[in-house]
């Protein structure tokens, strides 16, 4: 198992993948919630390692992570929104008078942090099989 975390000011997207690639879980907290809810799901799902994107606020959770898991890979999270928003759009088609909208146009209704954590981990597995 691994969990991502997309690190933000106000808000941080979690992820957490098992071997099989398979998404077991994703959500997006608060940031003054984000250690209470990693000791959680490193006790409810066994992790030891944990994906960690190098944008905002990355060196200040870094640091406290260590405490935690035994490792933590920093990876590069640059266009992974971009990315994130895509797989919104497409777990999350628009309806009504939106889907004559293209997506690329659109903005997500509610924020997408939680994917952008998935798409961190995939990042790091295709770099570290």
């Amino acid at each position: 198992m691994l969990i991502g975390i997309d690190p933000g000011k106000d808000k941080c997207g979690i992820a957490v993948v098992d071997s099989d690639l398979n998404i077991i879980f994703k959500e997006v907290i608060a940031t003054n919630q984000l250690l209470s809810k990693l000791k959680v799901l490193k006790d409810k799902y066994q992790a030891k390692e944990v994906v960690l994107g190098d944008g905002t606020k990355s060196q200040e959770v870094e640091s406290d992570l260590h405490q935690l898991f035994k490792k933590v890979n920093v990876v590069n999270e640059a266009y992974s929104t971009l990315e994130a928003r895509k797989y919104y759009w497409k777990d999350n088609p628009p309806k009504g008078w939106r889907r004559l909208i293209p997506t690329s146009m659109q903005t997500p209704l509610e924020p997408v942090d939680d994917y952008v954590a998935v798409i961190l981990i995939f990042r790091y597995l295709e770099n570290n099989p």
